[in-house]
């Protein structure tokens, strides 16, 4: 599995290095975030689902850039096309660091916005208690540039680990889906941590 990471980090930072377009690396963030999303159509109790991409969010697409994609025939290319878009609008794009750019990416893909936001703000509150962060749900410039101060990543990423699980625990559908979330949310630990290590020069 390092293997696999050390191989991520150099494609990064051979991004960085040569000048290449910054969508080579968002490429590799939505691939690894799709990776955890499945083909078939999803039905749960308020909404459709494929590949990660909620019924909602495909109509808002649709009518933002004139698309007519439907949730039951939306292909790989289709969600991947949508997630890039959703990964800039949630401003995660100005996240530094890669590896916390993928795992606050993740969490806003799988939980929504505002769920994202929220678990993002709360492990920062207790990185950096000092900043005095409000909790509202909302990316903004303030929480972008505290991500962007974090110095001690491997720190950060358990912080918001466990206040990820925390807020899934809180869910009614905990108890449906739990299990399958955790298994998700420790894997990306393994994972970041993983790649936090190896970039252990914050080349990224």
């Amino acid at each position: 599995m390092l293997e696999k990471f050390v191989i991520i980090i150099t494609l990064l930072y051979s991004t960085v290095t040569f000048g290449y377009e910054d969508t080579k690396i968002r490429e590799i963030i939505i691939s690894e975030v799709l990776s955890h999303e499945g083909d078939k159509l999803v039905k749960t109790q308020k909404e459709l689902s494929k590949y990660g991409i909620r019924n909602f969010l495909l109509i808002e697409y649709n009518k933002k850039f004139n698309k007519d994609y439907e949730i039951k025939s939306l292909t790989e290319e289709q969600a991947r096309e949508i997630a890039e878009h959703l990964l800039t609008e949630y401003r995660l794009n100005e996240v530094k660091h890669s590896y916390s750019q993928m795992m606050i990416f993740d969490i806003f893909f799988n939980g929504g916005y505002n769920a994202g936001a929220v678990i993002t703000q709360r492990a920062l509150k207790r990185y950096k208690p000092s900043e005095n962060i409000v909790v509202d749900g909302v990316l903004g410039s303030k929480t972008i540039a505290v991500i962007n101060s974090v110095q001690d990543h491997e720190k950060f990423i358990d912080l918001i680990t466990e206040e990820r699980i925390n807020y899934y625990k809180s869910l009614t559908s905990w108890e449906l889906y739990g299990k399958g979330w955790e298994k998700r949310i420790l894997s990306y630990r393994t994972k970041l941590k993983e790649m936090a290590m190896v970039d252990i020069n914050n080349r990224i």
